[in-house]
């Protein structure tokens, strides 16, 4: 069962050739498509730009690959559409033979993912992108034998094909460092003019996880360069290009428009808040319930719900499809044997549990085990983020906030655009937070085990001196000593310091 469910392939060609399990999207093609104003064909008018926010791990990239599959052009013989054809028969698109004929397999395509962005510091980081772009270069080679194109106007493609695929980065040099810069900034806008010319038609551009390299960035202390990095890319492919039909982006944050989007006409940010698209990306109940018949595992059902139901997208309850998928892809001799896993946690270091869990004020740490109790909180409704606000010192809300947008949180209600009440969605969530909290309060951390050792030993020694200091000591190192309005909060954290070590 495991090859027929394919859980980890993110193709979507690959998916279908292979007959692997597809829940059909595809209606939402043309819903996509009637956002624009244009005709097919004509130029002008508006240009389309769409952001799609959703937690990790619910479909972006296979999305975004479904949407490739079903517009690009095969570039061999752009009169040929037979291989998209057959990747779409049967999905619920391909019934309207009218839109497909005016769109099925029409247009150049441009898909690009930044998640393989990594990087402590810049120069790996820009050297990251530059591998992106060469692999993205090199799909296009075919237009070195296009015949409308002439030599010269061939020329800064294949300039920007072989600086990308140097091996030897010579970032001392200050020429080399800009030419990268300017290369990075305006790749994209320069091969959308390229192919609207060589094959006469506007062109399609998808960018997948957009904000991981802002969130590597943050991490590594160079957020600001690489923001004006984004900031010229998204600028110089999405505002007053002429060669743009339409752009579609997808992330796990609304990074603010002013910092990335500012400029960019006809922009629409559809989140888990939004109503239109809501059951685009990820897996409605409805769909699992029918998955889960189709594989002869019904029996399981409450037990997927349990753990892995409760995203609230605008009223519509939705699963992650990793989690869902990895569920029915184990290795089980019958369906008896199927247990429920933390699939999610495995997929992300939670990093932003470990800064709310450390931060020192016993308030913060009341209303998150709150949530940990299965209650909701009240938090400013979180419209856009940015990466340099989340750290230990950034305000509770912002940090709640982030954790909706990222999926360790849903929404519950949403009060007039300016709270939302929010809650841990299902097992699987929660057990990313007690995972995070074995680590931080239990034998795994070398520093909490010691402080409640010393605090262990001077009680049982009687040293009352000894006490004072240890318990001071843990407090110091992991609570606010200014929230001492708190004192039931005080008692369950000694008790718990001294169970560590019992």
């Amino acid at each position: 069962m495991t090859e027929e469910l394919t859980e980890g392939r993110e193709s979507f060609a690959a998916l279908r050739k292979s007959d692997g399990i597809y829940i059909d999207k595809t209606a939402y093609l043309k819903d996509l498509m009637m956002r624009r104003a244009d005709k097919p064909g004509e130029g002008g008018g508006k240009r389309a730009v769409t952001l799609f926010t959703r937690p990790r791990r619910f479909g972006k990239t296979l999305t975004l690959s479904m949407i490739e599959s079903f517009f690009a052009l095969n570039y061999q013989n752009p009169g040929d559409n037979s291989k998209a054809q057959k990747l779409f028969e049967g999905l619920a698109i391909y019934e309207d033979k009218e839109f497909c004929r005016l769109h099925l397999g029409q247009y150049p395509v441009i898909s690009i993912s930044l998640k393989r962005v990594e990087g402590g510091n810049l120069l790996d980081a820009l050297g990251g992108l530059m591998g992106i772009f060469y692999d993205l270069y090199d799909r296009f080679r075919i237009l070195n034998e296009v015949e409308t194109l002439s030599a010269e106007r061939l020329r800064p493609f294949q300039f920007a094909l072989s600086f990308f695929e140097m091996s030897q980065r010579r970032w001392s040099d200050s020429d080399y460092y800009q030419t990268a810069l300017e290369l990075l900034k305006t790749a994209l806008s320069s091969l959308t003019r390229l192919l609207e010319q060589a094959y006469g038609r506007k062109v399609i551009v998808l960018v997948d996880e957009y904000d991981v390299p802002l969130q590597k960035a943050k991490a590594g202390g160079y957020y600001d360069e690489m923001l004006d990095i984004i900031r010229g890319m998204f600028g110089n492919v999405f505002k007053t290009n002429d060669s743009l039909l339409m752009g579609i982006v997808t992330g796990c944050l609304r990074i603010s428009r002013e910092s990335i989007f500012t400029g960019i006409n006809n922009f629409s940010v559809f989140s888990v808040f939004t109503y239109r698209f809501r059951g685009f990306i990820g897996f409605t109940k409805e769909e699992t319930v029918k998955l889960l018949k189709d594989l002869g595992l019904s029996a399981h059902e409450k037990t997927v719900m349990d753990w892995y139901e409760g995203y609230n997208f605008s009223g519509l309850s939705m699963l992650c499809p990793w989690s869902v998928l990895m569920f029915c892809a184990q290795d089980a001799d019958s369906p008896e044997q199927f247990t429920p896993q933390n699939f999610w946690a495995n997929t992300s270091g939670n990093d932003i549990i470990e800064i709310c869990m450390r931060r020192k004020n016993a308030q913060d740490s009341e209303r998150l085990q709150h949530l940990l109790d299965g209650g909701t909180e009240l938090i400013d409704f979180p419209d856009y983020n940015t990466y340099p606000e989340l750290d230990e010192h950034s305000s509770f809300d912002i940090m709640l906030g982030m954790m909706l947008h990222t999926g360790y949180l849903t929404a519950v209600n949403v009060i007039d655009n300016k709270e939302v009440e929010v809650k841990i969605p299902n097992k699987e969530a929660l057990g990313c937070f007690e995972k995070k909290t074995r680590l931080i309060f239990g034998k795994e951390n070398p520093q909490w085990t010691a402080g409640a050792q010393a605090l262990k030993d001077a009680l049982l020694s009687g040293d009352a001196d000894k006490v004072q200091h240890s318990v001071e000591d843990l407090l110091i190192n992991y609570v606010s000593l200014k929230d001492s309005r708190y004192e039931a909060f005080y008692h369950g954290f000694l008790l718990g310091a001294l169970n560590s070590v019992a």
